[in-house]
């Protein structure tokens, strides 16, 4: 005789629950999962021509990080050097994921 599964009761009044072993939960979410629900949150890149704007822009960011640093007479020169390092940095691992992507979907196909 199979055991019946238990009803709890949740914190909103009149709904229940019932329970599952782990294993059914973790496979029925594993299920849920799609190659569309990943696609949602990480998409395509679609070409090399979307890598000229990051490219452009993490290229600009570091001219920035030498101009503050190097060339600039402002009191806050180090300041305004280390926001465009962080900056610059962020743009850089961009543009290094989008070509990571591209590299991989080229592997695929």
């Amino acid at each position: 005789m199979p055991k019946a599964r238990r009803k709890r009761r949740s914190a909103v009044r009149g709904t229940v629950q019932t329970s599952q072993p782990r294993t059914e939960q973790s496979a029925s979410l594993q299920s849920q999962r799609s190659p569309a629900n990943n696609a949602f949150l990480s998409p395509p890149v679609r070409g090399f021509q979307s890598l000229i704007m990051p490219a452009m822009v993490a290229i600009g960011s570091w001219g920035l990080v030498f101009y503050f640093l190097f060339l600039t007479g402002e009191a806050n020169h180090i300041l305004f050097g280390g926001m465009a390092v962080l900056m610059a940095l962020l743009w850089t691992f961009s543009f290094g994921i989008r070509i990571r992507k591209l590299l991989l979907q080229r592997a695929r196909t």
